[in-house]
């Protein structure tokens, strides 16, 4: 038969169709605010039992249903004022078209994790963008952990590295002053915290 020489030319560069974006801003002088934040939920958690909902079969005190407008109180005022400014730069990069009037903060929420808890995989519906700030994240603490949209729907082949193409999950070792912002449909979770300290963070969704 035939032969045929065939020579294949190297891909200079990969189109990646899709993307999911996670933006970070590292908060300047963080160390006085999350002085201050922790002080007031501190008061919240003194006097709100845990609200963690039914459905969660994972450990974590939580005032997600039950004390879930914090950033109206007095005290988060400049973590409100952040928050907000954090929303408009990450929609203005998604070429969202809305103002800082429009803006609806729908929820904002304490999350404080002691040793062996964990929040299962989950998404924030009839949202449209999602933000996480940690006021206390020791050394070793859990990470956040991204999962691909696609991860429940296709097979995943064998592969023989893991790689920013193939992996289905991406994960961000957080740090106090750590502000992250990202689409509310984008599944993530927390797997077991496996030291003692205390790791705080402040979820909030918004929309408009």
């Amino acid at each position: 038969g035939r032969k045929f020489a065939v020579s294949i030319v190297p891909a200079r560069d990969y189109q990646k169709l899709f993307p999911v974006p996670v933006m970070l801003i590292k908060v300047p002088n963080a160390a006085s605010l999350n002085e201050k934040l922790v002080a007031e939920i501190q008061q919240v958690s003194m006097t709100t039992p845990n609200g963690k909902p039914d459905s969660w079969a994972c450990d974590v005190y939580t005032t997600l249903t039950n004390n879930n407008r914090l950033h109206e109180r007095p005290g988060f005022h400049d973590f409100d004022l952040l928050m907000r400014h954090g929303f408009m730069q990450f929609g203005h990069a998604m070429g969202y078209d809305f103002t800082i009037e429009s803006l609806e903060i729908t929820q904002c929420w304490v999350n404080i994790y002691n040793f062996g808890m964990s929040q299962e995989i989950h998404h924030h519906p009839n949202n449209i963008m999602t933000g996480v700030y940690y006021l206390q994240a020791p050394a070793n603490c859990s990470e956040i952990l991204f999962h691909s949209h696609f991860a429940d729907v296709m097979i995943r082949p064998a592969v023989y590295e893991d790689n920013a193409l193939n992996n289905p999950i991406a994960s961000l070792h957080p740090k106090p002053g750590d502000l992250i912002f990202f689409d509310s449909s984008l599944r993530h979770s927390v797997p077991a915290n496996d030291i003692e300290g205390e790791r705080i963070s402040l979820s909030f969704n918004a929309r408009f």
